[in-house]
């Protein structure tokens, strides 16, 4: 018998024990613990690794995607007319934005629990469906109320996928491959909200195209449909589109597929494939089944300082990536003097360049098996980035201040989900942890929808005096904690005791 066959067959007899209450949890991980059990060559584990890379970061990519876009798509809608046709002024516009926040930062909480209970098909699906649905229904608003009410329905779906994903992501893959899944996921996101100004422009020209209410017209002629409602119905369309298709290929969660109870009607990957895979995050963390949820338990992880700690770095830096992201076509129309073309065309250099430095950057991160200089240098070229936004007149160094501040920021965000999913052992605490960075992300979009104000240009010194803080205090959590870090895993490696509940466990600096 092969080593691959008595490999499955110990799982699959494991996994029938487990599901009745024979074995106990140690049983099982005891089984998928050890990957030389499995006798795939290099050549196989390769093709498998690139396999779990298409099929979960990939799809996965697909529907963050549309989240990217359609949060891309406030800031595009505003100077595509839907500013002048509704008469916004400063105070309504940065409502319609932060009322997304709202409920966004009220549903993260539970988002990977409710995977948990109910699986990835059920709820990222969905949520992608309708919020798909929410994005296509703001194209036929009639005032900005109505966009408001819109705003705060879209937050209700979106608020699972972040906190969803990143929890799902660190389920496939042992702590040192975190950080390039976690770019190419959300470079699979950013491209396409890079390319979304281009697109809009392009969109855009549908103005007066078209026959409908009144209310639909655009308030420069009257005639036709107004262009920025065209943008709502063909990126709602899209996303419908990829939730509809999600549902056929989605995966469920790795251990199942290890287990053969999995439901997944076109599986990627045989039992024993899955188990090698299975096994590697079980040989990394030795927490591959999560325990029995118990809500008081769940909720006492809370208590840990670390989490509010990397949750407040993960927000700083957040701060100064969507307050300036949202408020960059504005800033080079209103900032800078663009034209509206321009504003929307030069809006996509700054973050395709940041999506691809992100990339190199967790390359580096993994191979060397370090997070926090990365995130140093990444928060310094977003304070020198920012500095020649708001202190510098010249309008070329200005924009080149754009491409530092987003490079930087967007390098950050893959470089601190990989740190906390490092640092933090246990899968309903990872859960926890990746909703409360989200969370903290949620409330730095609520500071970054008001500190960059019409009023303010051409500097925006309020916004670039904010977001340079946030920048600061998050310099000053990282180097805290890889103290702590430090002398945690000096005392562990002196004395034998584990870190974490687990013998070996180190903590990533």
């Amino acid at each position: 018998m092969s080593a691959k066959s008595t490999a499955v067959d110990h799982v699959t007899k494991t996994s029938s024990d487990y599901e009745d209450g024979h074995a106990a949890q140690g049983e099982f991980s005891s089984v998928i613990s050890d990957e030389d059990r499995f006798g795939f060559s290099e050549k196989q584990k390769k093709s498998i690794i690139r396999r779990i890379d298409l099929r979960v970061v990939g799809l996965l990519g697909a529907m963050y995607a549309t989240s990217s876009v359609d949060n891309a798509t406030i800031g595009l809608v505003l100077i595509a007319g839907m500013g002048a046709d509704m008469k916004l002024n400063s105070t309504q516009y940065s409502t319609i934005t932060s009322m997304f926040y709202v409920t966004f930062l009220l549903f993260q909480l539970p988002a990977a629990v409710i995977l948990r209970k109910v699986g990835p098909k059920k709820f990222l699906c969905t949520i992608t469906i309708l919020w798909g649905l929410t994005t296509l229904a703001c194209g036929f608003v009639r005032n900005w109320y109505d966009l408001v009410a819109l705003r705060l329905v879209l937050g209700v779906w979106e608020a699972g996928m972040f906190p969803a994903v990143t929890y799902f992501l660190s389920l496939w893959y042992p702590r040192y491959s975190m950080q390039k899944r976690y770019a190419l996921w959300l470079m699979l996101g950013i491209i396409p909200a890079a390319f979304s100004g281009i697109v809009c422009y392009g969109i855009s020209h549908l103005a007066g195209k078209g026959v409908g209410p009144k209310a639909w017209s655009q308030s420069q002629t009257g005639d036709g449909i107004a262009g920025w409602r065209y943008i709502y119905w063909i990126f709602g369309a899209c996303t419908l589109c990829v939730g509809i298709f999600s549902f056929f290929f989605i995966v469920d969660f790795p251990e199942k597929l290890a287990l053969g109870t999995s439901k997944t009607k076109r599986p990627f990957l045989s039992q024993e494939e899955a188990a090698w895979a299975v096994s590697r995050v079980e040989a990394d963390r030795h927490d591959v089944m999560p325990p029995e949820f118990r809500v008081w338990e769940y909720l006492g992880h809370l208590k840990d300082a670390k989490l509010w700690a990397m949750a407040l770095c993960y927000g700083c830096n957040t701060v100064a990536l969507h307050g300036v992201g949202f408020a960059l076509p504005y800033i080079l129309s209103e900032g800078m003097g663009y034209g509206v073309g321009e504003a929307m065309a030069l809006s996509t250099p700054p973050t395709l360049l940041g999506s691809i430095t992100m990339v190199f950057a967790a390359y580096f991160a993994d191979r060397f098996r370090r997070r926090t200089p990365f995130i140093l240098v990444g928060a310094c070229m977003v304070i020198v980035g920012l500095s020649l936004i708001g202190f510098v007149e010249i309008v070329g160094l200005r924009y080149f201040g754009v491409f530092l501040s987003l490079c930087g920021g967007l390098s950050n965000t893959p470089a601190i989900l990989a740190w906390q999913a490092n640092n933090i052992r246990g899968q309903w605490k990872r859960g926890l942890s990746t909703a409360l960075l989200s969370i903290f992300a949620s409330l730095a979009g609520l500071v970054g929808s008001f500190v960059f104000r019409a009023q303010d240009k051409p500097h925006y010194y309020p916004g670039i005096i904010t977001c340079i803080g946030a920048q600061t205090i998050m310099i000053i959590i990282v180097l805290s904690l890889n103290v702590v870090f430090k002398r945690a895993n000096k005392k562990a490696a002196a004395t034998g005791i584990p870190i974490e509940g687990l013998e070996g466990f180190r903590y990533t600096s």
